[in-house]
């Protein structure tokens, strides 16, 4: 039994663009005496500077907080903004190997587990900005093209408790900088 009709790429894309809309906020908000409460970031109005955010992404530069903030406090009072997909999921489809996962920069790791077996980095995803940029930056890329307005950053066990598991806590700094 068939539950949803087959469709083409193109008519996924073009049905997911269709559900962005204008919103409009009709809520009464309160707002606190000055210096008494913490400023709400999602009521901060500032200059939304598309252009110049975008130059900066395109360049490999990040913005600045307040750019971003400007950003997404205007988009968000227009439309509704589309967050990415599964990066875990999606990076399973890869079907990668251990050897993907170590690339050359850690080919050479050899800890063991406390029961003194090899620790396999396959599965640790986040080390993937290191073994293989590209692929990572193409699975951005496809959610971008699919109409995502924010992709997260592939840094879901940027941890050192989540690190610990592969004997990998040396590379949390540089993984989350």
């Amino acid at each position: 039994m068939k539950l949803f009709k087959s469709s083409t790429p193109e008519q996924q894309l073009e049905s997911l663009r269709s559900l962005k809309c204008e919103v409009e906020c009709t809520a009464e908000h309160i707002q606190p005496k000055a210096g008494k409460a913490k400023v709400d970031v999602c009521r901060v109005e500032g200059p939304q500077e598309t252009k110049k955010v975008a130059d900066k992404i395109i360049a490999g530069q990040t913005p600045t907080p307040s750019e971003v903030l400007n950003y997404f406090n205007a988009e968000l009072k227009k439309r509704i903004c589309f967050l990415d997909g599964g990066m875990g999921t999606r990076i399973q489809a890869e079907k990668l190997e251990e050897a993907d996962y170590r690339g050359d920069r850690f080919k050479d790791f050899n800890e063991l587990d406390v029961n003194g077996v090899p620790v396999s980095l396959k599965g640790n995803n986040d080390l993937l900005v290191f073994s293989k940029p590209e692929m990572v930056k193409d699975i951005h890329k496809e959610y971008f093209t699919a109409g995502s307005d924010i992709c997260e950053t592939n840094t879901f066990n940027g941890t050192t408790v989540s690190q610990g598991e592969y004997k990998m806590q040396a590379v949390v700094y540089e993984l989350n900088k």
